[in-house]
């Protein structure tokens, strides 16, 4: 299964392709903000890739509307697909 580290808390874990971020974060007790639930809405869910953008499914609509570029994506939109490192973004 692959792994995912958050870098910035040293947490990390393995869980099955195709979960979200979002969901992985909060499985790992991880503080990723959420105003809209996860819908891909208000955009405050972003994380910072450090390693492993490839590891990651395509950019959804959602997320090129927000024009996030990277390292940057949204969690509840980026799903697993093999090991990867990130941070919580920090929004500003």
């Amino acid at each position: 299964m692959p792994r995912v580290t958050f870098a910035d808390v040293a947490k990390e874990g393995e869980f099955p392709a195709g979960t979200t971020l979002l969901s992985i974060a909060e499985k790992l007790d991880v503080r990723v903000s959420h105003v809209c639930g996860g819908d891909g809405a208000c955009g405050t869910c972003r994380i910072e890739v450090v390693d492993g953008w490839d590891q990651l499914t395509p950019p959804t609509p959602d997320e090129t509307y927000k024009e996030l570029d990277p390292p940057y994506r949204l969690s509840c939109q980026a799903r697993l697909l093999g090991n990867v490192i990130v941070k919580v973004a920090k929004i500003e």
